[in-house]
């Protein structure tokens, strides 16, 4: 099995930081030492002032790189890899490159996280951070920057709404969730979500609703609750237990599963102190 981590955080808060979730993929390696892995890292130097100005212009840096590092993958390495973030913007390079790869096949997306990162470049500027970890899934969906859409010099939309499933939302801004009523997209309810019966029934609707269709899994470490787990940059209040987390994710497994990605584990930010602990627990249900 293939490792691919990306050390770059930068995209994940309104200021951005140099001591967050960009230190996740080099912890990850600590917890799995003998695995096959690769470490993407910026080959710039940050220029916070330059950063601060366009957002996106950096941004899009690093979706290059991981574009690029996936395009020529074989059909060996793209179904058996694990995804390594950073921050959770990187989901939209990773993602359409390997909707690129199928481009004859509709690749689904099951989404595990406090927020919907739905928004576009515009409307985040004016609710929200303004960063672009909170708009890749509306770039996957083929609306905000152009030079996003454009990425590989394919303007092919990688995602489609009825392909798109959240499980554990709680945080969002009007315009986010106005957008996911009106395309009628999949969402879980936040105060039922820790409610086995309630979960068990969720994770049959989605499968149901991808039936036979390749996928992919995003995990958010923010999307579990941060009383139980706090190694995050942006905390919300409830969310999945890690009782529910462990029940839920070998039930989302199956043979059409193409990869599984795991962001925004910022080390520095655990003060409980067993972080190590539950990534490991975590991440070992995708370990082949």
């Amino acid at each position: 099995m293939f490792f691919v981590g990306v050390e770059y955080g930068r995209g994940a808060q309104k200021t951005p930081i140099d001591y967050g979730c960009e230190k996740g993929p080099s912890e990850i390696k600590k917890i799995y030492p003998n695995e096959n892995w690769t470490l993407l890292t910026p080959s710039w130097n940050f220029n916070r002032e330059e950063c601060e100005q366009d957002r996106f212009s950096e941004n899009l840096k690093i979706q290059e790189i991981i574009y690029n590092f996936f395009k020529d993958k074989d059909e060996n390495f793209i179904t058996n890899h694990l995804f390594f973030g950073g921050d959770h913007s990187l989901n939209f390079a990773h993602f359409k490159a390997i909707a690129d790869h199928f481009e004859n096949e509709d690749i689904a997306l099951i989404y595990i996280d406090a927020h919907l990162d739905i928004h576009t470049p515009q409307s985040s500027q004016a609710e929200a951070s303004g960063s672009p970890h909170g708009t890749n899934v509306r770039h996957l969906l083929g609306e905000g920057d152009n030079r996003f859409l454009n990425l590989g010099g394919k303007s092919r939309v990688a995602l489609r709404p009825e392909n798109l499933f959240y499980i554990g939302t709680r945080s969002y801004e009007p315009s986010e969730i106005d957008f996911v009523k009106h395309q009628n997209i999949f969402t879980t309810d936040g105060q039922d979500i820790n409610n086995i019966k309630y979960i068990d029934n969720v994770i049959e609707k989605i499968k149901s609703k991808i039936e036979n269709k390749k996928y992919i899994i995003s995990i958010d470490f923010d999307g579990i609750n941060p009383s139980e787990f706090d190694a995050v940059q942006v905390p919300e209040l409830g969310g999945i237990s890690l009782s529910t987390m462990e029940h839920i994710l070998p039930l989302l497994r199956s043979t059409n599963l193409i990869a599984t990605e795991f962001v925004e584990y910022a080390p520095s930010f655990d003060k409980i102190g067993t972080s190590q602990k539950v990534v490991k627990s975590i991440i070992d249900n995708f370990v082949k």
